[in-house]
């Protein structure tokens, strides 16, 4: 049994090895093909999301259509998961993590925003406190 990656990969990659997916593939990965490619095509997306219609077909449209790519995956159809978001945003916090921002913003009584943008705009005075208030939270 294929998977997503597998079947993604086929679609542009792979015409020939497209005829040997069954129909029960397509319809099960119907709703996640039809989702990424609402990112780059929104409006052809949206035409093809009927209850009723036959979730194969529109997969095999979606092959037809995207022969213009030309034997290689766009970079679009992958999207970024949420431990490598989450990893990019600490990056982009200075090392910081989100959850000792947000306590922080409770215990302080501020906004997550004014935080973050103390970050951005005074990064070695805020990362500094925010430390003495992580090592005093360990403390208790």
């Amino acid at each position: 049994m294929r998977g997503l990656f597998d079947i993604t990969k086929i679609l542009f990659e792979n015409p020939k090895e497209w005829e040997d997916i069954t129909l029960g593939e397509k319809r099960k990965f119907y709703f996640q093909i039809q989702r990424r490619f609402a990112i780059k095509f929104p409006m052809q997306a949206n035409a093809l999301q009927h209850l009723k219609i036959n979730q194969s077909a529109v997969v095999d449209f979606w092959q037809r259509f995207m022969k213009q790519y030309n034997g290689r995956t766009p970079g679009w159809m992958f999207t970024k998961g949420i431990k490598k978001s989450k990893e990019i945003k600490e990056k982009k916090n200075y090392g910081i993590s989100e959850v000792l921002i947000s306590t922080y913003a409770i215990k302080m009584k501020m906004d997550r925003k004014s935080i973050i943008d103390a970050l951005t705009f005074f990064p070695e005075k805020m990362s500094k406190e925010l430390k003495q208030f992580e090592k005093i939270i360990n403390e208790k």
